[in-house]
């Protein structure tokens, strides 16, 4: 299986990266990344696992890491990352309108 992020995951992980390392410095940085691609290591190795939010867009599955969450769909032989956004944030508000739409 294969990994594709959308425009807006690639953006949610270098906001995370420049906030991490203003606030907390290069190792903390570091280390929250690994963390967080390590949790897109376990939705590869069994995306069953995590839980269903189809209310947020069609195949929706949902994996907390740190303070964040990583809204992604598994589709034939792609995971396709489309948020990572901090736990707290109404995540319906962040979907990209094409992903919503998406079936």
């Amino acid at each position: 299986m294969k990994i594709e992020f959308t425009h807006a995951a690639l953006a949610d992980i270098r906001s995370i990266r420049a906030y991490t390392m203003e606030r907390w410095g290069p190792l903390q940085e570091q280390e929250y990344l690994d963390r967080i691609w390590n949790k897109f290591e376990n939705i590869l190795a069994d995306s069953s696992k995590f839980r269903f939010r189809q209310d947020l867009f069609p195949e929706c599955q949902i994996a907390a890491e740190g303070k964040h969450v990583i809204l992604f769909r598994i589709r034939k032989d792609t995971l396709q990352v489309v948020r990572v956004l901090h736990g707290a944030m109404d995540f319906k508000r962040h979907i990209p309108h094409e992903i919503r739409s998406a079936r």
